[in-house]
């Protein structure tokens, strides 16, 4: 797929940043987020417009954002505050090249066929930069709210991907999944590329099925070497199903550090680093096979966009499938 080939390439690792743009859990985050009286986990969006521009006009591969639908104080977590599909629609008219990707959609919380079209859109709309990026969702309280069983996401899960692609279809048989329907019923827009799709998780799924279903794995943050065992499993699951090579999609909780030279510390999902030692860090993320790396910058005690600007001067360049021409201005 035309999309996906632009974050994987056999052997290379890209670098996308992943929503929110906030330094909330760093030490002066947190006493900003306080002053302000925001409940934890509510992030601060005031320069979201200029973050996601410059991560844009700095060449990061993609910007990765998650569906959190009901706050709950429990997980303390509003993700990127703002409506997830309609906030791709409003950054695809403000930004030019950089993929927006889902990491991840809550699928069996959706009608299928409404998300078909609003993922449709998005594709149309950002001229085939869009990344759909579904998981399963795993908090109990959201589920009886949208009207739907818990215990049953797996299996909607699995009929809500079936249903999304057949919507998707030039000629959809949407009575194949609705008794009744005449087919000459349709979803418009269709999209104009072929949407990749990318899974956050296993969503209750073994391997197999991932390898035949989906373009793309977003598999939690991990330590390099458990990072090298989850790429050979999805390697092998990719080379016994006879897929083509599918990218290996992580993240990574960065605590840029303000002294440069900082030696890299282990912190949950990540760890804290000088700039001066980013560089060899993510090369063992590289070297372990992940293809694509999204950067969570929560954690930060560099601000956002100073810590954007060094990456895109001192690592950036180092993984790009493409030349990065657009560094040099913002530096």
């Amino acid at each position: 797929m035309e999309t996906i080939c632009k974050i994987h390439q056999p052997g290379k690792m890209t670098l996308g940043i992943e929503f929110p743009l906030d330094n909330d859990w760093s030490l002066e985050g947190e006493r900003k987020r306080n002053l302000e009286g925001r409940p934890f986990g509510i992030p601060d969006v005031s320069q979201h417009s200029k973050y996601a521009k410059l991560a844009d006009e700095l060449g990061f591969a993609a910007l990765w954002m998650r569906e959190v639908p009901v706050y709950d104080p429990n997980f303390g977590d509003g993700a990127q505050l703002f409506d997830t599909l309609s906030y791709l629609g409003y950054l695809s008219g403000i930004t030019n090249s950089i993929l927006l990707g889902t990491a991840a959609i809550v699928l069996p919380l959706h009608d299928p066929l409404q998300l078909a079209k609003a993922t449709a859109t998005i594709e149309n709309l950002s001229q085939g930069r869009f990344l759909f990026g579904v998981g399963l969702g795993d908090r109990p309280i959201e589920f009886p709210l949208f009207g739907y069983d818990f215990e049953t996401r797996a299996e909607r899960f699995v009929l809500n991907h079936k249903i999304v692609n057949e919507a998707w279809k030039d000629k959809s048989e949407l009575n194949l999944y609705y008794e009744g329907l005449s087919n000459a019923i349709q979803i418009y827009p269709k999209p104009k590329t072929d949407i990749p799709w990318v899974l956050a998780g296993r969503a209750q799924q073994n391997l197999d099925w991932i390898a035949q279903n989906v373009q793309g794995w977003f598999n939690y943050p991990r330590e390099v070497e458990q990072t090298r065992e989850m790429v050979i499993d999805w390697k092998n699951a990719l080379y016994d199903n006879n897929q083509a090579a599918k990218p290996y999609i992580t993240a990574f909780h960065l605590n840029l550090l303000k002294d440069p030279n900082a030696p890299f510390k282990t912190q949950r999902f990540g760890g804290s680093v000088g700039i001066n030692n980013l560089l060899e860090l993510f090369k063992q993320y590289e070297e372990s096979g992940v293809n694509h790396l999204a950067i969570h910058l929560r954690k930060s005690e560099t601000p956002i966009d100073e810590a954007m600007k060094l990456i895109a001067e001192k690592v950036l360049p180092h993984f790009s499938i493409t030349e990065n021409k657009k560094t040099e201005q913002f530096i």
